[in-house]
């Protein structure tokens, strides 16, 4: 996901005093004045012109430069080069924009000016961000910002905490990328006629939040921001909040929404002629394309992504194509071509995050060569004192000769007693250890017959509910999933239940899970779906004293339970994080579960559940699953199999009979899996209804 970096560029029409419209100063400019004044109108008009047309901004910003250059006019020249960095920014030529900001930042140094030095600083960092140079980047930001700090200028400031906040993000510092947005919004409300500078905030702590996986923060501080820019009709912010709306309902499952939102920004970025914006929309709709195994397309938009970072030279961009192209011909089984970006992919990586590594490798070159000299000048000491007490070491050594072979006879009797000694302790140690391996095997296999036998055998699960599938792989001897089945008058109840963790602490707390479920059932006759998860939720909470102080024991579980009437065939469904998946009417649709788990109630309030009614019909199927399956690494790439995918599988075996569907399951994840290691236990149950 490409991330917001607003342009440290847009500080100059803020920074500037009220001026006639381009068209009254373009009037000016066919008249006579000295060219001095004629360079300084060419500069202003270049600048108003910014964000609206790169290539008529570069146009004037060439005209001043040369005429400035003519007359030797170093403030022109300086002022020239500045506007001509913008144009080539805007155009996504960011080598060339920051050459040009660099020139105007050593004649701003020479003048003394600390407010140019301030913006070409600010902007030179604003464009290595982009190619991906965050070292230089930061050092140039924070320098920036050093100058805004002695101005007191507040719009530098909350433009260069923009800048740095970024740039923190990108490596993954997102609590201290946080606080410079944050402080940019602070900042911002010194400028209530400004509300882009709150709405530019907004959707950069979005950015944080997006990152970091909280989507439902990311919205409201991305629709936030979207509401200012919409009412102050600013197309460069709208399509970028729009963007990366888009991701978020990528990562909602919204797939169709997520289409829509990207689209509508590269429409606007295109009209903008923002390649940057283009190339960043064009990337997030390849990984759509790919989530909905449009491979074809999704190679279309990663390949002209390509090379518009090509052209931009931006090293950031080129690296999430590589990535994205990498990742499609994995899919797509084209394994050279997949290989082929995924090498380039890490050749890019070592070059743009490299030059810390070279650094690093400098000061400890620099630090060894000290060392080694002072240890050469060591041993020059040591071997002179070395020849000065020779003689007198001959001496000693003749005279303990012969009490040193009288010692090493004694110490080698001495040290066989100690090897024999030593040789029986650890066989003895060895000994112990094996035993209690042994034991501890043998504990962990009996325990795994105690679980198997609290399961409910195959003859009662078919009884219950009889054309019906359980895959159930665990990853240990014992598991921390269990599957739970019971019949209660014309109720036919089933659950998969996922404990926190897996092996033996799994295990236990399964067997807690299962008695409570029995006794919700069996002895309080609760068949209501949300009723029995209120109740397995208080029981795990008491039981395990989840809610006394200093309670280490901060266990639960994460399941869904149906509850299926077997004379109407409707059913209920109350989840706790998992959600059931049903076949119905030739759809598959996902019934929600609540967002929070069984247990760990540390206030000591038993939660409420949301009980779902269903009515269904012969043919549909109901599909309880945990986590395990959609979070398994394989594939060629070594990635998680994901919800996406397990709902594409299901959808392709639903009118198959119940072993059929169980065998192509156990098929579909061996084959994924491959030779990674199994990471969760897996457990899937399929209900069909006859």
């Amino acid at each position: 996901m490409k991330k917001i970096f607003f342009l440290f560029a847009f500080l100059f029409s803020f920074l500037l005093p009220a001026q006639n419209s381009t068209d009254s100063i373009l009037r000016v400019l066919k008249g006579t004045m000295p060219d001095t004044q004629r360079v300084n109108l060419l500069v202003r008009v270049a600048k108003i012109l910014d964000d609206h047309s790169d290539t008529t901004e570069k146009k004037y910003s060439l005209e001043a430069l040369a005429l400035a250059k003519k007359i030797n006019y170093e403030r022109g020249i300086a002022s020239s080069y500045a506007v001509l960095g913008l144009a080539e920014e805007g155009a996504g030529n960011f080598v060339a924009a920051i050459d040009d900001e660099q020139k105007a930042f050593e004649l701003r140094e020479k003048e003394n000016d600390s407010l140019g030095m301030a913006k070409a600083l600010g902007n030179m960092s604003n464009n290595e961000y982009y190619i991906g140079d965050y070292t230089s980047a930061a050092e140039h930001a924070y320098q920036s910002l050093g100058l805004y700090e002695k101005l007191g200028n507040k719009i530098g400031l909350i433009a260069i905490h923009y800048g740095i906040g970024n740039i923190l993000v990108e490596q993954k510092s997102y609590e201290a990328g946080l606080a410079q947005f944050q402080m940019a919004l602070e900042l911002s409300k010194d400028f209530p006629k400004q509300p882009d500078f709150r709405g530019r905030a907004l959707a950069c702590i979005g950015n944080v939040y997006n990152a970091t996986n909280k989507y439902d923060s990311a919205a409201y501080f991305y629709t936030t921001a979207d509401s200012i820019f919409e009412k102050l009709n600013s197309t460069y912010e709208i399509s970028v909040t729009l963007n990366n709306l888009g991701t978020i309902r990528e990562h909602q499952g919204k797939y169709y929404e997520a289409e829509r939102l990207f689209r509508k920004s590269l429409d606007l970025r295109r009209i903008n002629g923002d390649s940057d914006g283009v190339c960043s929309a064009m990337q997030n709709l390849g990984n759509l394309c790919n989530d909905l195994l449009r491979y074809d397309s999704a190679l279309f938009y990663f390949s002209h992504a390509l090379q518009i970072a090509i052209n931009s030279q931006s090293r950031s961009q080129r690296l999430d194509c590589y990535d994205g192209l990498a990742e499609t011909y994995a899919y797509l089984k084209k394994y050279d071509s997949a290989y082929h970006y995924l090498n380039l992919y890490k050749e890019l990586n070592e070059v743009v995050k490299g030059q810390a590594s070279i650094n690093a490798v400098n000061q400890l070159r620099t630090r060894y060569d000290q060392e080694k000299q002072k240890t050469k000048l060591d041993l020059l000491e040591s071997k002179r004192q070395a020849e000065h007490a020779e003689s007198a070491r001959n001496i000693l050594f003749l005279v303990l000769g012969i009490f040193i072979l009288l010692t090493v006879a004694l110490v080698v009797i001495y040290r066989n007693r100690v090897k024999e000694k030593l040789t029986h302790e650890l066989e003895k140690q060895n000994a112990e250890i094996s035993a209690q391996k042994k034991h501890i095997t043998d504990s962990i296999n009996y325990a795994k017959k105690i679980q198997d036998s609290i399961l409910p055998p195959e003859h009662l699960v078919k009884n219950i509910l009889p054309d019906s599938f359980i895959l159930y792989e665990p990853k240990d001897v014992v598991s921390g999933d269990f599957y739970w089945v019971e019949k209660h008058e014309q109720y036919s109840i089933f659950s998969a239940v996922d404990c926190t963790g897996h092996g033996v602490p799994g295990a236990l707390m399964s067997v807690v899970g299962f008695n409570l479920l029995n006794q919700a059932v069996n002895e309080m006759h609760l068949t209501k779906p949300s009723e029995i998860l209120h109740h397995l939720d208080y029981g795990v909470n008491k039981l395990l004293r989840q809610s006394d102080k200093g309670s280490i024991v901060k266990d639960g579980m994460d399941l869904g339970l149906c509850s299926l009437d077997r004379k109407t065939n409707k059913l209920q469904f109350a989840g706790a994080f998992n959600p059931a998946y049903i076949m119905h009417k030739r759809e598959l649709v996902e019934v929600k579960a609540d967002k929070f788990p069984i247990g760990i109630n540390t206030d000591g309030v038993t939660d409420l559940y949301t009980n779902h009614e269903i009515q269904l019909y012969p043919g549909d199927v109901v599909y309880l699953s945990s986590d395990g399956y959609a979070d398994q690494f394989g594939g060629p790439l070594g990635k998680k199999f994901k919800y996406n995918r397990l709902r594409e599988l299901l959808k392709s075996i639903y009118t198959l009979p119940a072993e059929e569907q169980k065998k192509r399951m156990r098929d579909e994840f061996l084959e994924w899996k491959g030779e990674h290691e199994q990471v969760d236990d897996i457990l899937v149950i399929g209900v069909i209804i006859r």
